[in-house]
This record gives structure tokens, C-alpha cells and sequence, in this order.
């Protein structure tokens, strides 16, 4: 599949002239898997497999980008790292100006699958690595290709890079209107800045709150609320509110010689099928809490010592038992399994002999988080509501990140942050 964002110039490794990828600066980047053949794309803290990918700048802490290619062929694929502005634009530095070392280089690191049925090589790369280390905070991306078919864009995946220099306070809690007391959650902030000095704050700072992982619902482009000598301050009672949404779902396929919970059947094959029980919508019922990692997954395999290439793939059966949806839109199930974006082979059908809306996605053995986000055709804004509802009571964590422009450089700096969660509020 062809993504058009990148242009080319040609660059030395070894004496060998390759095309290296120059991102189109208009070019909104993003979470995105675009080879087929690539599978378990996950980019992590490198110690915890369900973390949102963030370290502080000028530490020891890193990253893990891993993923499957199916097939027997290993392929020299190549990585290259790109700074962008606070919206996920890129930002006009060079890659000099923010890598101390090699800003594309190759995947070295890769292992075979082994006794699966189906063959898969791993590949996993360490951010930041001996090649390189990272001299700027802010936004980054992080892209793989072929050197050999440099137009053919294969991966992207964001994480950020953060320097502690401001204070941020934050607090999340119902919503203040009415309508929405028991449907959002509201997050106030607040920054401190006492060694810093603006030209203008109100131009120069860049709030934004996500929660948890998910990119298509970040609230960004807040205006402080007022300012207070050294701090500003980000109180309102609609803007930064968010739907509450509900918990995730989940199904355990580290063994597919046992039916763990909500595992209604396994048919071997030459690749096993799993057949989950059919999920009921929770929107009109009471709120139940039900422990998630926050829409991750975990691969592991109960038999073997390594999941990396020891666990197989198989193709996981979804069903909602749900009356076709009278307002027009599409239905996805999504996570971290489908790389936190609405994939189109997530997008589900309803079947009127099954009475529910079904699709099947090929994944790796392990423990998996999801959910259903239903996307009307009218607003096209991705919501748990008509299949899950919204809770108040739903544990959430919200990430707080201030971006201030520099002026000097030229660039958005990630200077503070902060985590607030509703786990164990209500």
C-alpha cells in the first residue's frame, strides 16, 4: 500500500548510496500501519508492554518499537526519526539539530519465528540506541521502510520526548454542566512557569489532554482561562470535558489448546480460528467495573518461554449482538490491537443470519484489550456511546502535556506534563 508523504534524497551508508525519506512538511503525521504483512506493531516503554510511549529527555529511560513481518524472508528495513510541532506537523529542524548521531539507520535487531504455523520474522529497535540519542523534547515520529522500495511507507508510530521544566498541576472530575454529570469527565489545569519568560503565553502555549492512549479524541488548542501572576490557569466547564466512555473488554488467547474466558470455541487449521462469545451492548445497562489495561495487549504464550517468536497467530472471530444501527456511520472494534486507529478490516458488518455485527482480525497469542467505537457519518466523531455508553464511574487516565514555541530554535518544546487518573475516585 502506497502512503504519498514522502519525498526523497539520497544519502551514504558505508559507501552505498541509498534514498533516505524526507517528510512533506505539510503532512499531518500519525499512528499508522501500512504494510499488510506487518503485524504486532507496538512502540512501548521497553520495561512495561502498556505504557504510552514517553521519556524525559537527557535520561536512560527508552523505548520499544517491535512488530512482526509475516513470511520466511528477513529484508534489511531501515527506521528514520522525525521531530514535529506540538499539532504532529513537522517542524522545521533538521535532524542535526535534534539527533546526536545517525537519524536513520538499519533494524539489526530480528529473529525467526519459531514452530508456528504461521512464519513470521520479529524485529524489534530500541529508541533512543547507541546510534543516536535525542537532543530536543517535543513530538516525534518514528517511520520504517525499505531502502530497496523507498516509496513504499511501511510504519509510523508517534512518542514524545518531555523536559521537566514547568510545573503542572491537574485535577479530573465530573463535568460541571448538568447534561453532562454523569456522562464526562473534566480536566482543570493549571501551569507554573516562575524561570521562564514568554513573549506571549497566549500564543506560545500549547495544552493538550489526551486520555489514555487514544489520538482521534485529544482535546488540544486550549486558551488559558485567565492568567495568575507566574501560572496559567485552565478552568472551564465544557472545553475540556470528554465522554467518559466505559471499560474495556477483553479475551485471553495465550493458550489455544484451552478455552480461557470468553473463548466460545477454537477450530485448528492451518491458521486456528478463535471464536469469541458474542459481546452484549452495556450502553443501557448499570455501570459494572470490569479490571483492563486500558485498551493494550500483552503478547505472551502460556506453553513456550517467548512470546516474541514462539507464539503463533491466529484469526479472532468478534461479535455484537446488536439490532442494526438506525443512524448511519460504521462500526470498529479498536485498541491497541488495531494500533489505536479505525482500521478498515476492524470495520464490522452485520450479519442478519447472526443477528450481530461480526469481523475477524489476525492476532498474535497474548491477553487483549478493546472496545466498540461507532462513527456516525454525519459528525464522523469516533464515541462509545450507542454500543458501550458513558460512565462517570470509568477508571480513565488523562495525560496532561504543555508544549511552550521557542523562539531561538525554532521549535515546539514538550516542558511539562502531568498524569491524572479517576482509578479509585468513584
Amino acid at each position: 500500500m502506497k502512503n504519498k508523504i514522502f519525498i526523497y534524497i539520497s544519502f551514504l551508508i558505508g559507501g552505498i548510496a541509498y534514498s533516505q525519506p524526507e517528510l512533506e512538511p505539510f503532512i499531518v503525521l500519525k499512528d499508522a500501519v501500512y504494510a499488510e504483512s506487518f503485524k504486532t506493531c507496538m512502540l512501548t516503554s521497553v520495561d512495561n508492554p502498556t505504557t504510552f510511549p514517553l521519556i524525559d529527555l537527557n535520561s536512560n529511560q527508552q523505548l520499544l518499537l517491535q512488530f512482526d513481518d509475516l513470511g520466511e524472508d528477513y529484508v534489511d528495513y531501515m527506521y528514520a526519526i522525525y521531530h514535529c510541532n506540538y499539532d504532529w506537523t513537522l517542524s522545521d529542524l533538521h535532524s542535526s539539530e535534534y539527533i546526536d548521531g545517525f537519524s536513520e539507520n538499519y533494524i539489526n535487531d530480528y529473529n525467526y519465528s519459531f514452530n508456528t504455523k504461521v512464519p513470521y520474522v520479529h524485529y524489534d529497535l530500541v529508541i533512543p540506541n547507541p546510534e543516536f540519542r535525542l537532543t530536543k523534547s517535543g513530538n516525534y515520529i518514528v517511520v520504517v521502510y525499505d531502502p530497496d522500495d523507498s516509496e513504499t511507507v511501511l510504519l509510523s508510530k508517534r512518542f514524545l520526548v518531555v523536559e521537566d521544566q514547568f510545573e503542572v498541576q491537574a485535577n479530573v472530575k465530573l463535568a460541571t454542566l448538568a447534561r453532562d454529570r454523569y456522562t464526562k469527565h473534566e480536566i482543570d489545569a493549571s501551569v507554573l512557569f516562575l524561570d521562564y519568560n514568554f513573549g506571549n503565553p497566549i500564543r506560545d502555549v500549547h495544552l493538550t489532554i489526551h486520555q489514555g492512549h487514544r489520538w482521534d479524541n485529544v482535546i488540544d488548542n486550549l486558551i488559558p482561562s485567565f492568567i495568575d501572576n507566574r501560572k496559567l490557569v485552565y478552568d472551564f466547564e465544557e472545553e475540556s470535558s470528554i465522554e467518559a466512555g466505559n471499560e474495556f473488554r477483553f479475551f485471553d488467547t495465550k493458550s489455544l489448546r484451552y478455552y480461557s474466558e470468553h473463548i466460545q470455541k477454537i477450530i485448528k487449521d492451518s491458521v486456528d480460528l478463535v471464536l469469541l462469545y458474542a459481546d452484549e451492548p452495556w450502553a443501557n445497562t448499570a455501570y459494572s467495573f470490569n479490571y483492563d489495561i486500558d485498551g493494550y495487549y500483552v503478547p505472551r504464550i502460556q506453553e513456550r518461554p517467548d512470546a516474541s517468536t514462539q507464539a503463533d497467530y491466529c484469526e479472532v472471530s468478534f461479535c455484537l449482538a446488536q439490532k442494526p444501527i438506525l443512524e448511519k456511520g460504521d462500526l470498529y472494534v479498536y485498541g491497541a490491537l488495531t494500533d489505536w486507529t479505525l482500521k478498515e478490516e476492524a470495520k464490522m458488518k452485520f450479519d442478519q443470519n447472526l443477528a450481530c455485527y461480526e469481523t475477524s482480525l489476525l492476532l498474535k497469542q497474548g491477553y487483549y484489550n478493546y472496545t466498540y467505537l461507532f462513527v456516525p457519518e454525519e459528525t464522523e466523531i469516533p464515541s462509545q456511546e450507542i454500543i458501550d455508553g458513558n460512565f462517570y464511574q470509568t477508571a480513565q487516565d488523562y495525560y496532561v502535556f504543555v508544549y511552550v514555541y521557542d523562539y531561538n530554535y525554532g521549535y515546539d518544546r514538550l516542558m511539562g506534563w502531568k498524569l491524572v487518573t479517576t482509578k479509585g475516585m468513584f
